[in-house]
This record gives C-alpha cells, sequence and structure tokens, in this order.
C-alpha cells in the first residue's frame, strides 16, 4: 500500500489552485481510482491542511499510546501505587482514562519524547489538549507539563479550585469548567509565541492572555501527559484525547478549526497525517517567467519515510507511463513536511499545457 497526493495545473496556469486527494491504493490503480472519482479540478480550500505547519507531535490514544509522527516519541506508561491508565470512548476514537488519587503515590501519567525535545527554549509553542475530569483530589492536577519554575505547563491552579493556570508566567485563574465531573468533553489551547505572549482559550474562546514571558529549557526532562515530571502526585484524574503540540503560535481561527462548534476536530483529520499514513500536498508556491515555470510541491511527510515524485500531462496514461522525477525523495529530517522544487526547464516540461503532479510513499 502507498499513499498519494495529486497537484493539477491549468493550461491557464495562474487560475488554478492545487486539487488536494488523499487515499491509499496500489500503484496500478491509482488512474481508476481517479475517473471513478471524478475528479474535479476546482479551487480546493488549504485553510485545514495549514495547520500541518510546525506540528512537532500528536497523540491520538487511540488504544494505545503511540505518537503521530515519530515513533521515537511513543508514550511510556509510568504508575505507581494504585494508578493505572485504560482506553476509553473518547472525544475521537479512543482516550486513556487515567486513574490517579492521593495518598501514596497513586499516579498513572505518560512520559514522552527526549528530554528538553518539548522545552522551545526561548521560542514559541503551542499545545492542545481535550479532557473531562472526574474528581479534583489534589490543587494541581497537570494536564500536560514540561516542569516546574519557567517550564510549561497546564494545571488545575491550586488556590481557585476549577480554573487552570498555565505555568509559572501565565495566565492563571481562567475558569474551564473543572467542576463539571460529569464525563463531559472540553478543550483547552495555549499558544506562546516568541517575545512571550501567552493566550488560553478555553472551549474554543480566548479566556485569558498574557506577555513578555520566555519559555525555559525544559531542566533535561521529558515531557509528561497527565502529571508533572517536577512534581509528583499532581497526575490528572479523568481522561484525555488527541493532544497536540507545535512550535509555533497557532492563530485564533486554527485553534477554532480544532474546537468546530464544539463538535471537535481531530489534529490528525486536520493535518492529513493521521495513524493510517495519509498525507497531503498542502501547498504550492509557483513562478513564471517568459521561458520557464518554477514549482515548490509541499506535503506532508513523516521522518525516515521515501516519497516518489511523477508528472504527466494525460491522466490516461497509467502511473507507469508518467514521468518519474524522482523516485527516492528524503522526508525532511525533523519536520513534518517536505518541500520539492519542480523547474520546468530542467525537467523538459512544457509550458503551454496542463500538468500533473503525484506525489508517491514508497512502500
Amino acid at each position: 500500500m502507498i499513499g498519494l497526493a495529486l497537484a493539477f495545473f491549468g493550461s491557464q496556469f495562474f487560475n488554478y489552485l492545487p486539487v488536494l486527494i488523499c487515499f491509499m491504493m496500489k500503484k496500478n490503480n491509482i488512474l481508476n481510482l481517479l475517473l471513478s472519482l471524478g475528479v474535479s479540478f476546482s479551487t480546493a480550500s488549504l485553510s485545514k491542511a495549514e495547520l500541518v505547519e510546525g506540528l512537532i507531535e500528536y497523540w491520538e490514544f487511540d488504544g494505545d499510546f503511540s505518537a503521530g509522527l515519530d515513533e521515537a516519541n511513543d508514550g511510556i506508561l509510568e504508575q505507581s501505587g494504585i494508578g493505572k491508565a485504560s482506553f476509553v470512548a473518547g472525544k475521537f476514537g479512543s482516550a486513556v482514562d487515567l486513574e490517579n488519587s492521593g495518598g501514596a503515590g497513586n499516579q498513572a501519567v505518560i512520559n514522552v519524547g527526549a528530554p528538553g525535545e518539548f522545552a522551545f527554549e526561548a521560542g514559541s509553542m503551542s499545545v492542545s489538549v481535550w479532557y473531562t475530569t472526574e474528581s479534583l483530589y489534589t490543587g494541581w492536577n497537570t494536564l500536560i507539563s514540561q516542569g516546574e519554575g519557567n517550564n510549561w505547563r497546564i494545571a488545575r491552579h491550586g488556590s481557585s479550585g476549577t480554573n487552570l493556570k498555565y505555568s509559572v508566567g501565565g495566565p492563571g485563574n481562567v475558569p474551564a469548567n473543572l467542576d463539571q465531573q460529569d464525563e463531559s468533553w472540553h478543550h483547552v489551547a495555549v499558544t506562546h509565541d516568541a517575545v512571550g505572549n501567552i493566550t488560553m482559550y478555553i472551549d474554543g474562546e480566548e479566556a485569558a492572555s498574557q506577555g513578555a514571558w520566555e519559555l525555559a529549557n525544559g531542566a533535561g526532562l521529558s515531557l509528561q501527559i497527565g502529571g508533572n515530571p517536577q512534581a509528583a502526585n499532581r497526575g490528572w484524574d479523568g481522561n484525555i484525547d488527541d493532544v497536540a503540540v507545535w512550535d509555533r503560535p497557532l492563530t485564533p481561527e486554527e485553534v477554532a478549526l480544532i474546537w468546530n462548534d464544539g463538535n471537535g476536530a481531530s489534529v490528525a483529520s486536520l493535518t492529513g497525517s493521521g495513524s493510517s499514513d495519509l498525507f497531503q500536498i498542502v501547498d504550492v508556491n509557483y513562478s513564471k517567467t517568459e521561458d520557464n515555470i518554477s514549482v515548490d510541491l509541499t506535503f506532508t511527510s513523516k521522518e525516515g519515510n521515501l516519497y516518489s515524485i511523477y508528472t504527466s500531462n494525460d491522466l490516461s496514461q497509467p502511473l507507469s507511463n508518467w514521468l518519474e522525477l524522482n523516485d527516492g525523495v528524503p522526508a525532511t529530517a525533523g519536520e513534518s513536511i517536505t518541500v520539492y522544487p519542480i523547474d520546468f526547464n530542467n525537467e523538459g516540461l512544457p509550458l503551454n499545457d496542463r500538468q500533473f503532479f503525484v506525489v508517491v510513499k514508497s512502500p
């Protein structure tokens, strides 16, 4: 099985945006599937696909603790006392139910990533988490944390009962419906830019903001979902689903896409980078002179994978007859997207005809 994404350019080159198609199939069935879908070459919205930009990692918790982009970030469950984790019906698919309580270390938390990987020292980041609350057994129940001090974390505010707080220098005492211990799902997102401006969103709405506070270096600790690596016995008691981290601040519009009027939209569905390894051409930048055309194809990718680039001006031809521009494009290391440049003159492509491009993930 291979993934495929398609971009199309008409003879009126500047009048078209790319058509985006994502599916899994065998090479010799590509043409038949395209034709059976009745592919129409019309404007395609890129608003959702933009969320892939800067996406560092996400965890769907659909029956396991695996990471969506890099298996090195798969979660490792750490348990003590009678603390435990199980999978239950989630906001999307399944979610992890952490059963944490007070006493002698009755904790279940999830460690992810290498130390410092999610610290973003003096930089920018965003985090998105769906959650329910089952009990408020301690003052600083933690949804997700890189540590104490100037490291980032989202936790129940110890002195405000049912409110959330982001880190030591971020918004605190933010009403977050933590008193609704009725299995109802809520969403929190925090954006933090490189100059220290922080915004917290609760259930799709901006709830608080604060500025001039820089991120620290993570204190050499792994990110912890459902707990705080520098403060024991603060594990979350409730369900957690669809956690995602970016290395840039999300826009209010992007947070609204995730909230989706309360219905929610999973990060995998919004980025085309789900666990089935579907992917998309998410952007096409091009320039044209009198005697040449240059195109940059940007597609979602996963480090360690190879991709092939094909082109043709005739959809009636099987893929075996398409021109293979490159049979081994490596995914860009440390990124969730790869950009492939195409120079029409160098590739011998016509300047006055329609042209199709296909990106195929190698098996």
